[in-house]
């Protein structure tokens, strides 16, 4: 067989190749994710000690988001809403609050995916809702075996244990080739 008919089977069989790829491509303008009732421990005497914070986390296995691997996808986190639960009435003793999402294997490197600080003039609300100026890409974060999410709360807290709903509010891309 000749060179040139050998180029001209090659060529063929490369465009008949790629005339069998078939792709899928999808923005997803939004997807909420929402963990109810994450408790957040009591500040004994908190009224006579003034401002203090605390902590309390959940996790995400990657069964619970399977989705963004089975798939080449980016996901981003473009708002973030905490939400009174627990008989609370509102949130207005809350002064400052960050949350943050990590990979368990590497829980040094967390991503900061809110930082809200209380402005004197806010109205009493039982929800802090913040919105992202530019989405936070956390498709590495969101893809790992196990991510890690703590928030952190701080102001005038209340002396019993109470608890509030994290609802992330996610967008994305997927892009599928069969």
């Amino acid at each position: 067989m000749s060179l040139r008919i050998l180029l001209i089977i090659i060529t063929a069989l490369a465009t008949l190749a790629n005339a069998c790829v078939f792709s899928v491509e999808a923005d997803i303008p939004s997807v909420e994710i929402t963990q109810h009732g994450l408790k957040m421990p009591g500040v004994p005497r908190s009224k006579l000690s003034g401002d203090v914070s605390v902590s309390s986390s959940f996790t995400y296995s990657s069964s619970n988001t399977a989705w963004a691997k089975s798939m080449n996808s980016r996901v981003f986190v473009r708002q973030v809403e905490v939400t009174a639960s627990s008989g609370l009435a509102n949130l207005d003793f809350i002064k400052a609050v960050h949350l943050t999402m990590a990979d368990c294997e590497d829980s040094e490197t967390a991503t900061e995916i809110i930082s809200y600080d209380r402005c004197d003039e806010a109205p009493s609300s039982s929800v802090i809702d913040v919105s992202m100026p530019k989405p936070i890409d956390i498709t590495p974060l969101w893809s790992a075996a196990k991510t890690v999410i703590e928030l952190h709360m701080a102001g005038r807290l209340p002396e019993q244990a109470w608890a509030v709903d994290v609802t992330m509010k996610l967008g994305g891309e997927i892009t599928y080739k069969f």
